[in-house]
Parts: structure tokens; C-alpha cells; sequence
């Protein structure tokens, strides 16, 4: 099994707040490939074409939202 890795992208599907994209894959491309099985809109596929954040280790962090 390869090892998974989480990869983010911030910043993005902004309307009033920046909005997050992520998944849990062994490379970019399936990565953008699981994000677009959940959703195929324009906004995020365009979105994920950046380079995402790609993080191997634990890690934790919080994003807030707008309010």
C-alpha cells in the first residue's frame, strides 16, 4: 500500500471568506482526482490546478471561517 499523504489548498472558493480543499491520496494526481469525484464545478477544478500543501507527518492546524 503507498503511503497516503494530506494535501491542501487554502485560500481558495472564496465568496464573502477564502474556503480549504483537501484529500487524503498518495500523489497530486489522485488527490485532484478524489476532490473532483465529490464535486466537479468549475470553481474547484480550477482551484486545485495550484499546488496544494502536501503534509507526511502529523500535524494540526485550524482555519477560521467568516463571521
Amino acid at each position: 500500500m503507498k503511503k497516503l499523504k494530506l494535501y491542501v489548498w487554502e485560500n481558495v472558493l472564496t465568496d464573502y471568506t477564502d474556503g480549504i480543499i483537501f484529500a487524503l491520496a498518495a500523489t497530486v494526481e489522485e488527490a485532484r482526482s478524489k476532490v473532483l469525484e465529490k464535486d466537479s464545478l468549475r470553481p474547484v477544478a480550477d482551484a486545485i490546478m495550484a499546488e496544494p500543501d502536501v503534509y507526511d507527518a502529523p500535524i494540526g492546524f485550524a482555519l477560521w471561517g467568516g463571521g
